[in-house]
């Protein structure tokens, strides 16, 4: 397996501003055109040499244009948010099966220590064993307060919270992996990580709360993660939105104050907020 960043000449996290510029230096070094055009500089046209040189210039351009596929796969795959993800956890796979012993084995055999826990979970969802990485996650809650990261790195420990909070998801416990991504969020927000696919979590942080979430869970509980997501602060717009779901909540409540609270705070932070302008008409209909 290729190593995309070695391949581009940047570290694994490197935003996409330094991804997109090592590619341009490499695209301009590599690219087939750039040897053409020194080769056509160096040679006259006219030059009796001329046809040797190219004949003799081929193995030279079939490498630079297979570097050149390379550099351009690599961007491809870097420049992806949910591409790059992916191909993170397959190097992290096969870091891991280099070891040369039954690292599993070994992890599942000390279920008395918490760090050893914390790595087989990471080990099971590299390795798409997500039903058996949810157990150990679960079980690891008799350890008292177990975070994954305070056992492994902080941003790998993010990634894997990120994987199973969209398992929990694809099963239903939309509670948990709310909670999941509710806390990555508050993580990224007091010290960063995820840059490069933060909007993906932040999208599937919304996706959960404003489609998934409404009539699979109790109303009030419902009304309840709302507030803390407006509280998270994402930014003016997902606030702004979480607000208008909350004042259509109240409004099939008919608890028109608490409706008109939600709407006036999601109108200042975006006026023109859509659906915002039927939950306003809602109000006038009903007196308020």
């Amino acid at each position: 397996m290729e190593n995309y960043y070695d391949v581009l000449g940047v570290s694994p996290d490197s935003n996409q501003s330094t991804i997109k510029s090592a590619f341009r230096k490499k695209a301009k070094k590599f690219h087939p055109d750039m040897e053409r055009a020194g080769r056509d500089k160096a040679v006259p046209a006219d030059s009796g040499s001329y046809g040797r040189t190219k004949q003799g210039s081929a193995p030279v351009a079939s490498m630079r244009e297979s570097a050149m596929r390379l550099i351009l796969e690599a961007y491809r795959i870097l420049s992806d948010a949910e591409k790059r993800r992916a191909y993170d956890r397959s190097l992290r796979r096969q870091q891991l099966e280099q070891g040369g012993f039954d690292y599993r084995i070994f992890l599942k055999s000390r279920s008395f220590d918490p760090e050893s826990q914390a790595k087989l979970i990471i080990f099971d969802l590299l390795h798409d064993l997500e039903d058996e990485a949810i157990a150990v996650y679960e079980r690891s809650k008799s350890f008292g307060d177990f975070r994954l990261e305070r056992w492994i790195e902080r941003g790998e420990a993010m990634d894997a919270e990120y994987c199973l909070a969209e398992e929990y998801e694809k099963r239903g416990r939309l509670l948990k992996a709310y909670g999941i991504y509710k806390r990555l969020i508050a993580m990224e927000q007091e010290k960063a990580w995820f840059r490069y696919y933060f909007d993906v979590v932040s999208l599937k942080f919304r996706t959960l709360l404003l489609q998934k979430m409404p009539g699979r869970i109790d109303e009030d509980d419902y009304l309840d993660r709302l507030e803390e997501a407006i509280e998270l602060d994402i930014g003016l717009r997902d606030s702004a939105q979480f607000l208008r779901k909350k004042a259509e909540v109240h409004l099939r409540r008919k608890e028109w104050e608490q409706a008109k609270d939600a709407s006036d705070r999601a109108a200042a932070l975006v006026p023109k907020l859509p659906g915002l302008a039927a939950v306003r008409k809602r109000l006038l209909e009903a007196g308020y």
